[in-house]
């Protein structure tokens, strides 16, 4: 009969069960063939594993449902690259979707799903076509539509279409509308009750008008300019081209032009001053005139193309840029940025 002597330390931990007959192993006196809620210790014992700790209740469900809806209803929606509406799917993961229908811009997409998510997909038709028609009430207000202005236009099957209706003296509207079928719509503005112009713009007198937001600089440097007319004379509010719009704070008051001459449409940059001009576009490229008619810049074709000069948002060449608008009433002036109110100036700084 075999001795087998009692093991008195433990700090080698398990034996792989591989190895239970290497007793020649100098580790083979050291170590347990299972070791279950103990821990073993440096000195070669072995001690009670510690109860659980508290983190956090554990979710009732074992998975959340991500689910798409489409519009229109009968699109198809694959989801992990399987044709299905929804899944259920363990917190945290990542889903991948598609969805498509005949005739309409497919929609791809990606999302962390850590909850029950509902998503709505919109796909826009390349092929169906529908109406908008928008009536203002005062009648003279300008309605500009997806940047233009005009107060018809057609556009894709369920594309998402912006408004603004403007007029001095008024409160602007604007609104994002899902065009799924022909529409009239009839936008009343209210009149602005703000005081009446109580000589806070100092010597450039009453505000008048937003003229324009033109691209001026040189062919080094294109920068935005948003011209304000006042009733003794312009200023331009010029700033950096990848800006949106400068903050109050940042206007410098000293561009201010005096002169008593009006038609200008844009500003450009002439040996250091900033020029009223406005511009003419032909094949050959872009003319910039003062307003005594004559050609104070030039622009040939490919000089447009390498520098991009004077490219609106649309991406075409304007001597505007169609997402600003404005509108004064009283003191204020409110300029708009793609229908979102992005600077108001009152009074002088």
């Amino acid at each position: 009969m075999s001795l087998k002597p009692a093991k008195v330390q433990f700090n080698g931990g398990e034996l792989s069960p591989w190895l239970e007959a290497r007793c020649d192993i100098a580790k083979f006196d050291k170590t347990a063939k299972l070791c279950r809620n103990f821990i073993p210790m440096a000195e070669g014992s072995l001690k009670r594993r510690g109860g659980s700790r508290f983190i956090a209740l554990v979710p009732e469900d074992e998975g959340v449902k991500f689910e798409i809806k489409t519009i229109p209803v009968e699109a198809e929606v694959f989801i992990n690259k399987s044709k299905m509406n929804s899944i259920t799917v363990a917190r945290g993961e990542w889903v991948e979707y598609e969805v498509k229908m005949d005739g309409y811009t497919p929609v791809c997409g990606k999302k962390f799903v850590n909850s029950d998510m509902e998503i709505e997909v919109n796909l826009v038709s390349f092929e169906k076509m529908c109406s908008l028609t928008i009536n203002p009430v005062p009648e003279d207000a300008v309605v500009k539509i997806e940047g233009y202005q005009r107060n018809k236009g057609e556009f894709f099957e369920n594309s998402e279409v912006f408004y603004i209706v403007l007029k001095d003296g008024y409160i602007a509207q604007s609104d994002v509308i899902k065009l799924s079928e022909d529409m009239v719509i009839d936008v009343v503005l209210e009149e602005d009750k703000t005081d009446e112009y109580d000589g806070s713009y100092g010597d450039f007198g009453k505000p008048e008008a937003m003229i324009s937001c033109s691209a001026v600089g040189d062919m080094k440097k294109l920068r935005k300019c948003i011209l304000l007319r006042f009733e003794n004379g312009y200023l331009p509010i010029v700033f950096d081209a990848n800006k949106i719009v400068p903050k109050v704070e940042d206007i410098d008051w000293s561009l201010f032009i005096y002169i008593d001459k009006d038609g200008a449409d844009c500003v450009v940059n002439k040996d250091g001053k900033y020029l009223l001009s406005y511009m003419k576009q032909n094949s050959v490229g872009l003319y910039y005139y003062n307003l005594d008619g004559k050609i104070i810049m030039a622009i040939d074709t490919l000089s447009q193309k390498v520098v991009g000069w004077q490219i609106d948002e649309d991406g075409k060449y304007a001597s505007y840029y169609k997402t600003f608008n404005g509108t004064v009433s009283g003191k204020f002036i409110k300029i708009y940025y793609k229908n979102e109110l992005v600077l108001t100036l009152e009074g002088r700084n």
